[in-house]
């Protein structure tokens, strides 16, 4: 098709509409999603992003229906940008999985005094936590995860319409996933908390043993030690456990279009 053909179509009222509309969906997504977003994307090649998107995918949607299609845009709008936002936040949760087992993590390891800036969030996070966000990062990537959550927003168009409402079904869909992340967090930690609370045993023993020790002083690098050991033996299996994990919610994210 012309390319000069191609704007006169999409700038018409009703394609005009559908364009802004489905915009605003992806931008919506592309905001809380964080690999489409500062600081590991620049703003404005999300911008760019989210146009060539809604410049590809608005001339296969129907049409803005009947009426006048600027008379309730605002109200549209907001709906597009929820709708977008509550993709991009629910395959958020995959990726902070890691960050929560680290949580549980750090403190039992000795670093819960230790803890560095977030560039994306603004907060301090902690260090074990940090680094198994940014190693679900790599693995997400990896798995080509980028790449199926932007299939699930292009099927979003198809499953859930231009201005449809948000159901009371979506509800327990994302209750599902915030309880999979926690009982995720979990799994993945419990390993290296079994180890450290054996190493907490052993330390117990050796104090009332040889008091002598100052274990105080010991015990923290050798928690440490242990720690990162476990953490470096898990990578293998952490992989794999993300790998279908994330695959699963993706799954997930298809059926909570359904029910949309």
């Amino acid at each position: 098709m012309n390319l000069d053909l191609y704007l006169d179509l999409i700038w018409q009222g009703e394609t005009a509409v559908t364009l802004l509309l489905v915009f605003l969906r992806m931008s919506g997504f592309f905001f809380l999603f964080p690999v489409f977003r500062r600081p590991y994307c620049p703003t404005p090649v999300a911008v760019f992003l989210a146009i060539i998107c809604a410049l590809l995918i608005a001339p296969t949607l129907p049409g803005h229906p009947g009426g006048d299609p600027w008379s309730e845009i605002a109200l549209e709008g907001i709906r597009e940008i929820t709708a977008g936002a509550a993709l991009g936040f629910l395959a958020f949760l995959i990726l902070v999985t890691g960050q929560m087992a680290g949580q549980f993590l750090d403190f039992q390891m000795g670093f819960f005094t230790a803890s560095e800036v977030d560039p994306m969030l603004g907060v301090r996070v902690p260090l074990v936590g940090n680094y198994l966000y940014l190693l679900s990062m790599v693995l997400f990537l990896s798995f080509d995860g980028h790449h199926h959550v932007l299939r699930v927003l292009q099927e979003s168009f198809t499953e859930v319409p231009l201005g449809t409402p948000l159901s009371s079904a979506v509800l327990p869909q994302v209750f599902s996933f915030m309880s999979w992340m926690f009982r995720a967090a979990f799994q993945v930690s419990l390993p290296v908390l079994a180890c450290l609370f054996v190493t907490s045993v052993g330390l117990g023993i050796l104090a009332r043993t040889m008091p002598q020790l100052n274990l105080f002083v010991l015990g923290i690098p050798i928690r440490i030690l242990v720690g990162m050991t476990m953490l470096l033996a898990m990578t293998g299996v952490y992989a794999n456990f993300f790998r279908d994990g994330s695959g699963e919610r993706m799954l997930d994210l298809f059926r909570l279009l359904r029910v949309w």
